[in-house]
């Protein structure tokens, strides 16, 4: 009698975990719709591309222990995760895998960008020591051999004194915002693009480069604004407090808000890179996921640095989120890159991404 009730437990459970395994498996296959889907009309969506490490990881584990047990119910994550797999080499790459374009110049022009959260989290004597902290990031570049020229820099209001402390001559400040372009190369032209709040989303520049006239793109577009109410969640997920379900409303409410109102954002600047009329690089803060809609739209068109040159993770927000990547560098067709770099610095919340790129058309220059 106790067998038989062991059995019939035994097929319950297993039932269940098929069931759910299921469940899991179909949520990966939606996740994979989440950059063509209408964010104006299914905002809330996109919280499926913030969940995908989550969801990826639950189906890998689901298919290693139906393997261990020997069970044909394997297929079910195996197949949901080779579905994936052009949008898995967003997240990680264990090698570069494109030959095509490769950058050929003798000397590359070096690009950085950089979310500086205020300087906040750069040592220095004091809080106020904006000197010693620029010194400290200045110093910490120089030692990782980056010698950048060109600059993206976003949260920052100390602009002309980093341009001074790394030699660079010239310097573009967006009006209203925290969007800064350092260059060594002389500015031909520029200008910003509106945003949908009071900033502008992006600002551009046109360089006069040893390869031609290149147009840069600084961008920061719509933040989330739910980083602390994330983290303390992530911390202290109690389901029977109350406090928790206000969190998690006011995260959706927020992230459906904010996610249409960077895809309007997206759809603007990606309209200004497609209508340069030099080879052009966009780089930035884009505070979205490479499985977002919003990313679906900058990166119509263009190259993403990572995907061409890059390794390993794409992490460039240091977050509990895990694999969570929304900062790029783009180029347009005439742009080919040498090389992508993240570095782990913990001298913000964001890390810097930079890349070599040649000019391989300069078009009216």
């Amino acid at each position: 009698m106790t067998r038989a009730k062991n059995r019939r437990k035994s097929s319950w459970l297993k039932k269940c975990i098929i069931w759910l395994n299921g469940i899991f498996a179909a949520i990966l296959l939606l996740t994979y719709l989440t950059p063509y889907v209408n964010v104006e009309i299914w905002g809330w969506f996109s919280l499926l591309a913030l969940a995908y490490p989550f969801i990826l990881f639950v189906n890998g584990l689901l298919a290693l222990g139906w393997v261990f047990f020997r069970s044909w119910y394997a297929i079910l994550s195996i197949l949901a995760i080779l579905a994936g797999i052009p949008n898995h080499v967003r997240y990680i790459k264990m090698f570069s895998i494109s030959t095509k374009e490769a950058a050929s110049c003798i000397e590359s022009i070096r690009i950085m960008s950089y979310n500086l959260k205020g300087m906040s989290m750069i040592p220095a004597k004091s809080e106020k020591d904006v000197a010693g902290k620029i010194d400290s990031l200045y110093k910490a570049i120089s030692d990782l051999k980056e010698f950048p020229d060109i600059l993206c820099l976003q949260e920052v209001s100390n602009g002309k004194e980093i341009a001074a402390r790394f030699g660079m001559g010239h310097v573009l400040h967006a009006s209203k915002s925290s969007l800064w372009m350092l260059s060594r190369f002389p500015v031909l032209a520029n200008g910003e693009i509106e945003g949908e709040e009071t900033s502008p989303s992006a600002m551009w520049a046109d360089l006069k480069t040893p390869q031609g006239v290149l147009r840069v793109y600084n961008m920061h577009l719509v933040s989330n604004r739910v980083t602390n109410t994330t983290e303390e969640l992530i911390q202290d997920m109690d389901l029977k407090n109350e406090n928790t379900w206000h969190n998690i409303r006011f995260i959706v409410r927020r992230y459906r808000h904010t996610t249409r109102l960077r895809a309007l954002e997206a759809q603007k600047v990606q309209d200004h890179v497609i209508h340069s009329p030099y080879p052009s690089v966009l780089a930035g803060d884009g505070n979205d996921p490479p499985l977002s809609h919003v990313y679906h739209l900058l990166s119509k068109d263009l190259k993403d640095s990572f995907l061409d040159r890059g390794t390993g993770l794409s992490t460039t927000y240091a977050s509990q989120l895990p694999l969570l990547r929304i900062d790029y560098i783009f180029g347009t067709s005439q742009i080919s890159f040498k090389d992508h770099h993240t570095y782990r610095l913990k001298f913000s919340d964001h890390y810097p991404i930079t890349t070599g790129i040649c000019i391989n058309n300069t078009p009216g220059s």
